[in-house]
C-alpha cells in the first residue's frame, strides 16, 4: 500500500499496510543538518479496525535513508504488536454473578 511519492517531501505522512489485518501511519521527516539523517515515525496502527495505542517514542526508527528510516519504524511496530496481547475477556467475567 506504500506509494512512491509517499516518499517525497521534507515532511510527509503516509500509509503502509503491514499484513493483511493491520494498516500503519507513518509520518517521515527529513533532518535540515548534513548528513541529511531521516526519521520515520508511527503515528497510529489500525488492527482489525481497532485502533491499538503505540509510543512515537518506541516507534521512531533513523536511518542514512528513507527506506531504512521507515523499514527500522515497521520493525519496532511489528516487534511492540507481537510482544502485546490482547486480553480476551469472558462476558460473564464482566458481570456479577446474580444472586438472590
Amino acid at each position: 500500500m506504500i506509494k512512491n511519492d509517499c516518499l517525497t517531501g521534507p515532511l510527509t505522512p503516509c500509509l503502509y499496510q503491514l499484513d493483511a489485518r493491520t494498516l500503519v501511519s507513518i509520518r517521515m521527516a527529513r533532518s535540515a543538518q548534513d548528513p541529511s539523517r531521516y526519521r520515520a515515525i508511527a503515528l497510529a496502527v489500525l488492527r482489525d479496525n481497532h485502533r491499538v495505542h503505540l509510543s512515537s517514542t518506541v516507534t521512531a526508527g533513523y536511518g542514512s535513508d528513507r527506506e531504512s528510516a521507515l523499514q527500522a519504524c515497521l520493525g519496532k511496530v511489528r516487534e511492540t504488536l507481537d510482544r502485546r496481547r490482547f486480553p480476551q475477556r469472558a462476558r460473564s467475567a464482566r458481570r456479577p454473578e446474580a444472586s438472590l
